[in-house]
């Protein structure tokens, strides 16, 4: 079985395209899982940032009745344009 590529915050910032001070915001916090490689490395997978995704987005979806009827937003409550939604962009 092929090991799944770590990717640095900058990697990961890179691909999704959000900044790196938000991705080691939802490290701290513990929203996006990562491995530590020493006190000072850590290390990302896309596969934890999918599963980080499908959490968000679960949360949100349930937060009330008319979830529905409001624009879809990013973690950070930013609105997601329809060119991130074709790309999957967060």
């Amino acid at each position: 079985m092929a090991q799944e590529p770590l990717l640095s915050p900058k990697e990961l910032s890179q691909a999704v395209g959000i900044s790196v001070t938000q991705i080691r915001a939802l490290m701290n916090e513990g929203r996006l899982e990562y491995l530590a490689i020493s006190p000072k490395t850590r290390l990302l997978t896309m596969s934890g940032w999918e599963r980080f995704r499908r959490t968000a987005t679960r949360a949100a979806s349930q937060t009330g009745s008319d979830a529905n009827d409001q624009p879809a937003a990013h973690a950070d409550g930013h609105p997601v344009r329809q060119a991130d939604m074709q790309t999957g962009k967060e």
